[in-house]
Formats: C-alpha cells, sequence, structure tokens
C-alpha cells in the first residue's frame, strides 16, 4: 500500500514532465513572406519582402504558446527603387534597421490564434495584437495574418509626393511557413 502514493507521484512527475516540453519551430524563409500596402492620393503600391525570420516554440500538443519575428527595413521591395529609397530614409533604415516582434501570450481561437505582444518599428516599441489563421498544406504548418498600424504611432513622418501626403495607415499581410 505503500507504494500506491510514490507510483502516483513518480507517474505525475513523468506525466508533468512530459507535458512540459515544449519544441522550437522556425519558418522557412524561402517559402515566408511579409508585404505592406500604403496609399497616397495618386496611386496605391505594395512592397514585399521575402527575408522575414519567425521562430515559435510549441507545446507537447503542437499549439504555438510563443512567437516572434524579424523582418529588415530595406528587405522590401515595391518594385520602384526610388520609393524604396525614399522609404529608407524616412523610416530612418540606417538608424533602425529592423522591425521586430516578440509575443507575450498566443491564445488558440477556432482556426487560429489571438497574438498579442511587442512591435518595435522605427526604434519605438508599442502593444500589439493580431489574429493569425493556421491551416496545413502539402505537410507544412502554415501561419497567415493582416494588420493595419499608423506611420505616426511610430514616429514615423509620413511621405510625400507633389506636396501630398501618403495615408497614415500601412496594411501588413504575412505568410509564415513551418
Amino acid at each position: 500500500m505503500k507504494k500506491f502514493p510514490v507510483l502516483l507521484i513518480i507517474a505525475f512527475a513523468v506525466y508533468a514532465t512530459g507535458h512540459a516540453q515544449t519544441k522550437q519551430i522556425r519558418a522557412d524563409k524561402t517559402l515566408s513572406s511579409m508585404t505592406y500596402a500604403m496609399k497616397h492620393a495618386l496611386h496605391a503600391w505594395t512592397g514585399t519582402s521575402k527575408e522575414v525570420a519567425c521562430a515559435a516554440e510549441t507545446d507537447i500538443d503542437g499549439r504555438i504558446t510563443r512567437v516572434a519575428a524579424t523582418v529588415k527595413v530595406k528587405s522590401f521591395d515595391s518594385q520602384n527603387s526610388n520609393r524604396d529609397a525614399h522609404m529608407l530614409e524616412v523610416t530612418d533604415a540606417l538608424t533602425h534597421p529592423n522591425i521586430t516582434f516578440f509575443s507575450t501570450s498566443v491564445i488558440p481561437e477556432a482556426n487560429g490564434y489571438m497574438v498579442r505582444g511587442n512591435l518595435t518599428f522605427h526604434g519605438v516599441t508599442k502593444p500589439f495584437e493580431t489574429k493569425v489563421t493556421e491551416a496545413k498544406k502539402n505537410g507544412r504548418r502554415i501561419i497567415t495574418g493582416r494588420f493595419i498600424f499608423l506611420l505616426e504611432d511610430f514616429g514615423i513622418e509620413r511621405p510625400t509626393l507633389m506636396l501630398v501626403k501618403t495615408d497614415n495607415e500601412v496594411e501588413v499581410s504575412f505568410e509564415f511557413q513551418f
């Protein structure tokens, strides 16, 4: 009879250890991307980066529990080198070369997660949240999402063309393939 409590404690310890295990996963840089979209009174455009780094931690059941992502500002290509050079100037990319995100919580939802954390851009860090969806395709885990932020929230002066400023809103979409 005395062995039963000891066996129960050992079984619980083994169970707890197994469930406390996490796994690190990294997005495939060759298949992942991030795109921004901006508007001006005369036209709209997008810029895409294929140089996005994203890492996540999963629990024993494969659910994402933490995530971090970074992208170099200079890696975005809008198919217009003058516009890209101007964006590097207004975002002060030499001083602040990266845009980073670190989660503080990842809450499972139907078909995805609510991800909360801190977004740092142009040397300014702001609390941030977005919903992401998860799908499986060809044996890959695909995380997609979309969010909007304001340039002025990050201390960035809106670019101008012909004395007219761009819209303040920037729409960002991303796809990470693990």
